[in-house]
């Protein structure tokens, strides 16, 4: 009796794995995508530079409703202003950034979130060799909205305050900087 009831009970598993409603909900965990980035200079750090654009890709992992975690890379294109113009071409590069995001809302069709990160980042010189390019680590602090357009594919709308610390040299005397762009994004992403 016992074996008959444990082979019934293994085969209705195994017959609710295959025989789902067809309007079943199905979570999808990962998303593949790309970004378009427009990108401002918050506070006047060398080199002083005008908005600019960019874009990227990211995949984001998402363990619940509640968190996930984002790796990203991008670039931005920028030209110089007062101080630094006339250098043109500065391209701010991001490989890899990581995003700890936090969701308000579950089980939604819109899903606020914010979330911080740490990333590796570079600044590279403009046409005029002046030294203002490096290579750092920084901070960031970004909130956004995704939002379900369908089954498998969502887009999304935000912001990202970073903070970066340049080194401009390794050999001899170096020069540090500061770098903070304040990063307005737009995003479409596939899930699976």
């Amino acid at each position: 009796m016992k074996k008959k009831l444990s082979a019934l009970l293994g085969v209705m598993s195994v017959m609710t794995i295959f025989l789902r409603p067809a309007n079943a909900e199905v979570y999808y965990n990962k998303t593949i995508g790309g970004n378009i980035f427009g990108s401002i200079q918050l506070a006047e750090t060398l080199p002083i530079v005008d908005p600019g654009i960019g874009g990227g890709m990211f995949f984001d992992y998402r363990f619940n409703d509640r968190f996930s975690i984002m790796i990203e890379g991008f670039f931005t294109t920028q030209d110089g202003d007062r101080q630094s113009s006339g250098e043109g071409s500065i391209e701010f590069l991001a490989v890899p950034v990581t995003t700890f995001k936090v969701y308000v809302l579950s089980n939604s069709k819109m899903d606020p979130y914010f979330g911080i990160g740490i990333g590796l980042y570079g600044l590279l010189e403009g046409d005029l060799p002046n030294n203002t390019g490096g290579f750092g680590l920084g901070a960031q602090i970004e909130t956004g909205l995704e939002f379900n357009v369908a089954e498998n594919l969502m887009v999304g709308v935000g912001g990202t305050f970073r903070s970066v610390g340049l080194l401009n040299s390794l050999s001899g005397t170096s020069n540090a900087t500061a770098y903070m762009p304040y990063t307005l994004f737009g995003r479409i992403g596939y899930r699976f």
